[in-house]
């Protein structure tokens, strides 16, 4: 018997109900390389749910993850979101060291790279989402179809719930232009723009955590912009804000994840030096893309 077979049988076997109202099982699988631990979460479609670097962690379980949308004056889909109807997963795979790997409740698997592969339906936009643990860096990969015409009200392709301690940002716009602010807990979004990369810093960590995009993401509303909560500062990439989409569309989002120790004289240093570093990554072939 196949490895998908199995865990189709898995799947199989949770109750109805959590079929229902969830887009997979209540399982937790993580992936532990040199530098980076990431949970992926069965019933947020495979998504992860927590990322942490050098054991201090990063993102945390407040948020969800990967993208959700809602076509205009209707409800989320996607991830964890069911308001608006469920994520459709229509095969999950995941690969470690290059071997196939069974998605089994509670596994961990501790490996210098690993990639969950998934194809699934948010009603009627097609998903491919990639996602890539490496030694230092989470790599995401999302390309969307769109099979028939719809007005969308919002679609966030990438989502990252930040820890509520973290202070400051900043951001490189494409014209290699800096902006920066702090975070005050207000409820309202800061950065707002199509930047080449921002970063985060954690002073009780003692991290700054970069977030880099191969090609900066052509955003509407907020674009790219972290809602500064009192229980999270979640980083948004909006890529569409109440407008129609023509079927057939097809849109693809990349996005780099990496971590470095830093204190508060130094992490605006590190980031920028970490951004750099990413960039010259990327250009020879990082693991993945």
């Amino acid at each position: 018997m196949s490895r998908l077979l199995v865990f189709s049988l898995v799947l199989l076997s949770v109750p109805a109900l959590a079929q229902k109202t969830k887009p997979g099982p209540p399982y937790v699988v993580t992936i532990q390389t040199r530098d980076m631990t990431i949970e992926f979460g069965g019933d947020r479609a495979w998504t992860p749910q927590r990322i942490s670097h050098q054991n201090e962690i990063i993102t945390e379980r407040t948020g969800f993850y990967g993208t959700v949308m809602s076509e205009e004056g209707k409800k989320w889909i996607g991830t964890g979101h069911n308001e608006g109807g469920i994520e459709i997963v229509e095969k999950v795979t995941l690969t470690v060291d290059g071997k196939p790997a069974d998605l089994a409740d509670k596994a961990t698997y501790k490996c210098s790279r690993a990639v969950v592969e998934k194809q699934s339906m948010l009603g009627p936009i097609k998903l491919a989402a990639t996602y890539v643990v490496t030694d230092d860096a989470l790599l995401e990969r999302h390309r969307y179809e769109f099979t028939t015409e719809i007005t969308i009200g919002t679609l966030y392709a990438f989502m990252h719930p930040f820890l509520p301690r973290t202070t400051e940002w900043i951001a490189q716009m494409p014209d290699g232009k800096m902006k920066e602010g702090k975070f005050d807990n207000r409820g309202d979004f800061k950065l707002r723009d199509d930047p080449k990369w921002t970063a985060i810093f954690d002073p009780a960590a003692k991290r700054a955590t970069l977030v880099w995009y191969p090609q900066p993401l052509q955003g509407m509303g907020i674009k790219t912009g972290y809602w500064d909560k009192t229980v999270y500062h979640k980083l948004y990439n909006q890529l569409y804000s109440h407008t129609p989409v023509p079927k057939g569309t097809k849109v693809e989002a990349q996005v780099v994840v990496r971590s470095v120790s830093a204190d508060e004289p130094t992490w605006k240093e590190k980031a920028k030096a970490l951004a750099e570093d990413t960039s010259a990554s990327f250009a020879k072939g990082l693991p993945g893309f």
